[in-house]
């Protein structure tokens, strides 16, 4: 049985030159790795059409990067 695929968002606001990975639930960006939220598939889908294509994040530019089995 394969284990679950878990997602972590990255978000650059306009002017960064780098994208950063976020911590969902404090809503900011964080440098440490172990502070980033993780999403489901499923959570990925959802954000995805819902939250992150709201137009008040239009000036965003956002992906989600697949977290690594190893």
């Amino acid at each position: 049985m394969s284990s679950p695929t878990y997602y972590r968002l990255y978000v650059k606001f306009p002017g960064d030159k780098r994208f950063a990975p976020v911590d969902w639930n404090r809503g900011t960006q964080v440098v440490n790795l172990i502070y980033a939220s993780l999403f489901s598939g499923e959570e990925k889908e959802r954000l995805t059409t819902g939250d992150l294509a709201h137009p008040d994040n239009s000036q965003l530019t956002w992906e989600f990067r697949k977290v690594s089995d190893e």
